[in-house]
């Protein structure tokens, strides 16, 4: 990941080191400080959202709590590839005596609400803002609506499978019997009664939330909010960087940034390192010179990602020594 972020960086500082050196050296710290405490934010509302997911299940848990596995579950997605946040959080929920169920639903909860949340509003701003992008970046629109799409049938697999079990049970229960044909496996019987109560658990958890729709519009709100401050940052430091925008390029840097996070979706990379900082120069040179969206990802990598990669890790080494 490091040597990625390395590479990125000096492919960037190759052709305009001075410029962009003479733009992040003439930016105030403490008017800096204000967006890293607003992107710190990001992992309150998350642990928050975490919080009201999992208290049905302990009583005893405390809102701090819930931040504190939203930092450690953002550093091990940031520094492992696929799935090491829920990893770490099964492991520390585990420790506070949940059970395996109740971890198992409330991490699909949290991820399934999250991943609604994206998608209303990747939605609303691909209608609102794609014919633009094909002007701005034809080559790059294919690849934004692929990433879209990837997360859009993230949430039609779970929706689906709550939706049409029986349907899920007999393609599992083919691929067993295929895979075991070939070989690949001994046992399909086991594996098709783990998969079999997998999809039967899921329908459970889809049948929690319709009973509980305030809860889950409220955390939808939640997640949006979060969102749309998140894609909103590079606006800020535009204004920090004092670079030529305006109120009307708000909504228009809040598109682009939509568009980064789509196509992190096509990348298996920890963090998407070296990806992600390439594609929001590639974007972000629609409106700005190659320094400026240079000096712009910088400070916008390290508040929005290198930042929580350390608040997390001392929120885990907390954990840790509290737990034993």
């Amino acid at each position: 990941m490091l040597v990625l972020m390395l590479l990125v960086i000096v492919m960037i500082f190759k052709d305009d080191s001075m410029l962009i050196l003479n733009q992040l050296s003439k930016i105030s710290l403490f008017a800096y400080l204000p967006i890293l405490l607003l992107c710190a934010s990001f992992g309150i509302i998350q642990g928050w959202i975490l919080y009201r997911i999992a208290r049905p299940y302990q009583k005893s848990l405390r809102v701090y709590e819930g931040i504190l596995l939203a930092f450690t579950g953002s550093f091990f997605n940031s520094v492992t590839p696929l799935g090491g946040g829920q990893a770490s959080l099964t492991y520390i929920l585990r420790k506070k005596q949940f059970s395996f169920s109740e971890i198992a639903a409330i991490l699909w909860k949290d991820f399934f609400l999250f991943q609604c949340a994206l998608i209303i509003m990747a939605t609303l701003i691909l209608s609102i803002s794609l014919q633009q992008a094909f002007l701005d970046f034809p080559k790059a629109v294919l690849w934004i609506i692929l990433g879209y799409g990837i997360n859009l049938s993230v949430i039609f697999f779970l929706y689906s499978m709550s939706r049409f079990p029986q349907l899920y049970i007999k393609i599992s229960n083919f691929l067993l019997l295929l895979l075991q044909k070939l070989h690949f496996i001994q046992q399909p019987d086991q594996l098709f009664i783990k998969g079999k109560e997998m999809i039967d658990q899921f329908g459970i958890y889809t049948s929690q939330l319709n009973q509980n729709k305030k809860e889950v519009y409220l955390i939808l709100l939640m997640n949006s909010f979060r969102l749309l401050l998140l894609y909103a940052i590079p606006y800020l430091l535009a204004l920090l960087l004092n670079l030529p925008v305006d109120v009307p390029d708000l909504f228009k840097i809040i598109a682009l940034s939509c568009f980064v996070h789509m196509l992190n979706a096509l990348t298996p990379l920890p963090g998407d390192a070296g990806w992600s900082e390439g594609m929001f120069i590639l974007l972000f040179m629609s409106l700005f010179t190659k320094s400026a969206a240079g000096s712009m990802m910088i400070l916008w990598r390290f508040a929005t990602f290198y930042l929580n990669i350390i608040m997390g890790a001392l929120c885990f080494v907390f954990i840790k020594r509290r737990l034993g």
